[in-house]
C-alpha cells in the first residue's frame, strides 16, 4: 500500500497529470492517507510491546512462585528494613529475602500479606504494706480500695511483703491490608487469673479484631479513654482514673476533621452487668443479664499538643429477686471527661472526671454497685462520681516521675450501712529507664477506704518493680 501511494507521489511531483489544481488535490488527500498509516503503525507498536511486557512480568512472577514453593521462603514487596538475601555457601542456591511486615515489630507471612509478631515482658512486683488485706486476696498483689481493711487491724496482719510476678504479659497481633482496610487481629495474657499468691493462672486481658473502621471482640471499654491512663507501677493505678475496665463489644470509629483539627467518632455497644447493693441483706449481688447493651458514644479530639474525649453512656439495669419471681429494670447513664496535655518538653497531665448515676461499675473495681433495692423491694439507681488528676515529669531521657491523686464517691442511701461510700488514693513514683526495653521504679502508694456507717480503713504501701520487655 505505501508503495504504491509513492508511485502515484512521484508521478505528481513530475507533472504526469494535466490538471494542476486536481493534482494538488489529490496530494493533500495522499498525504492525509499517510499520515493515518503512520499513526495506525504506532499505535500497533504500541500495543505490541505492551503485550510483550506483560509477559514478562508474569514469566517473573512465575519464576518467583516456583522458587518460593522450592525454598519455603517469603519473597514480598522490597522494604527499607527487609533481611538481606541470604546466599547458600554450599550450592550457590539464593533464597528468598524475608521482609519486615507492616506493622511495628512484625516479619511477612511467606506467601501471605498477613504481617504478624509477638511480644510482652516480664516483670516483678515487691510490695512492703502497713497491712495485710487478708489471706490469698488481690488486694495484697496490687491496690484494690474494696479490700482495705475497716476498723481495728487484727493482730499479726500489719507489715506485710509479697513477691510475684503475675504482671507479666504476652501478646501476639497480625495484619492484613485489603480493599475494606487493614484487618487486624489482637491477643494478650496476664497471670491475674486466680488471686491466691502462689497460683499463676493466665487471664485473657484482649481479644479482638479490626476491619477499617469497624472493631469486634474484649478490649478496652470505649468509656476509658486509655492515653489519660497515669504511668504509675501499681497495676489497678489511681482510684479516680476509672476502672481500666475491658470487656467484651462492637465498635465504631469514624475519623474526621473540624477547621483542620483531627478528631473521631466512636459508637460501641459493650457487654452488660449489672451491680445492685440489696437492703435486705446488706451485700452485693452482680447479674451478668439484661435486655440491652451497655451503650457508649465518645468524640476525640486529637491536637497537636494533646488528646481530649468526651464520652457518655446509657445502660440498663436488672435484677431477678428470687422471692418475688420477677425481674426488675431501670436506665441510668455517665459521662467521662478525660485527657492528656503536653506541657514542657515531654511532661503531660492527664486527667479524668466522670458522673452519672449507673456508674458505679466503670468507676473502681467492687467498690460500688450499679443501683440499690430498698427494704420495700423499690429498685433505683445509685449516682458515682470520680476525679483523677496526675502529673508526669521527666528529669532526662531516662528517668521520670508521676504524681497522681484519685478520689471516688457514692451518694449512698441510708440503709446502705456496710457499703462503701469513698475513696482515694495517691501514687508518687520514680522510674528509670536505661532503655527502651526495661524499666525499674520505686513507687510510694497511699489509700483510704470510708464506709456509710463511718467505718474506714487506710493502707500505705512501696511497691520495687523491675520490668523487662521482649
Amino acid at each position: 500500500m505505501i508503495i504504491r501511494y509513492s508511485i502515484l507521489l512521484a508521478i505528481l511531483l513530475a507533472g504526469g497529470l494535466p490538471n494542476k489544481a486536481c493534482a494538488e488535490q489529490d496530494l493533500r488527500e495522499l498525504v492525509v492517507q499517510l499520515t493515518d498509516q503512520v499513526k495506525a503503525l504506532q499505535s500497533q507498536i504500541a500495543k505490541s510491546n505492551a503485550r510483550i511486557d506483560d509477559l514478562e512480568q508474569k514469566l517473573i512472577r512465575s519464576t518467583a512462585e516456583q522458587q518460593l514453593s522450592a525454598t519455603d521462603a517469603a519473597t514480598t514487596q522490597p522494604q527499607p528494613d527487609r533481611i538481606p538475601v541470604m546466599q547458600s555457601a554450599a550450592n550457590g542456591n539464593t533464597k528468598a529475602a524475608v521482609s519486615a511486615g507492616d506493622i511495628k515489630g512484625a516479619l511477612k507471612i511467606p506467601g501471605t500479606a498477613t504481617s504478624i509478631g509477638f511480644g510482652g515482658y516480664v516483670k516483678l512486683d515487691t510490695l512492703f504494706s502497713s497491712s495485710s488485706v487478708g489471706n490469698d486476696k488481690l488486694g495484697n498483689q496490687r491496690l484494690e480500695v474494696a479490700e482495705i481493711p475497716v476498723g481495728t487491724t487484727p493482730a499479726g496482719e500489719s507489715d506485710q511483703i509479697s513477691m510475684h510476678a503475675k504482671e507479666s504479659r504476652f501478646w501476639i497481633k497480625a495484619l492484613t491490608p485489603s480493599q475494606w482496610g487493614d484487618m487486624t487481629t489482637y491477643l494478650e495474657f496476664d497471670l491475674f487469673g486466680d488471686s491466691a499468691a502462689y497460683t499463676y493462672t493466665p487471664r485473657l486481658r484482649h481479644a479482638y479484631g479490626s476491619l477499617g473502621n469497624l472493631l469486634a471482640g474484649q478490649t478496652w471499654s470505649t468509656f476509658l479513654n486509655s492515653q489519660a491512663i497515669a504511668d504509675t507501677l501499681d497495676n489497678s493505678n489511681s482510684v479516680g482514673s476509672l476502672l481500666t475496665l475491658r470487656q467484651p463489644q462492637i465498635r465504631w470509629t469514624q475519623p474526621f476533621s473540624f477547621d483542620g483539627l483531627a478528631m473521631e467518632w466512636q459508637l460501641a455497644a459493650e457487654a452488660p452487668r449489672s451491680r445492685v447493693w440489696d437492703a435486705r441483706n446488706q451485700t452485693m449481688t452482680t447479674l451478668s443479664a439484661s435486655h440491652y447493651p451497655d451503650l457508649v458514644a465518645r468524640l476525640n479530639l486529637n491536637p497537636d499538643w494533646g488528646n481530649i474525649s468526651l464520652a457518655a453512656m446509657g445502660r440498663q439495669l436488672l435484677i431477678r429477686p428470687t422471692e418475688l419471681n420477677v425481674e426488675k429494670t431501670v436506665w441510668g447513664g455517665a459521662v467521662n471527661l478525660a485527657g492528656k496535655i503536653n506541657t514542657f518538653g515531654s511532661d503531660n497531665i492527664r486527667f479524668m472526671l466522670g458522673y452519672g448515676d449507673a456508674f458505679g461499675r466503670y468507676a473502681v473495681n467492687n467498690f460500688f454497685a450499679d443501683g440499690t433495692v430498698n427494704g420495700s423491694g423499690e429498685f433505683d439507681t445509685l449516682v458515682g462520681y470520680s476525679s483523677m488528676l496526675a502529673y508526669q515529669y521527666w528529669w532526662d531521657k531516662a528517668w521520670r516521675s508521676t504524681v497522681a491523686y484519685g478520689f471516688a464517691g457514692a451518694d449512698q442511701p441510708g440503709f446502705a450501712g456496710n457499703a462503701n461510700h469513698q475513696a482515694q488514693s495517691v501514687h508518687a513514683n520514680l522510674l528509670w529507664s536505661p532503655f527502651l526495653q526495661t524499666t525499674i521504679g520505686l513507687e510510694y502508694i497511699y489509700a483510704n477506704r470510708e464506709l456509710v456507717n463511718g467505718q474506714n480503713g487506710e493502707l500505705q504501701r512501696v511497691q520495687l518493680s523491675t520490668r523487662f520487655n521482649f
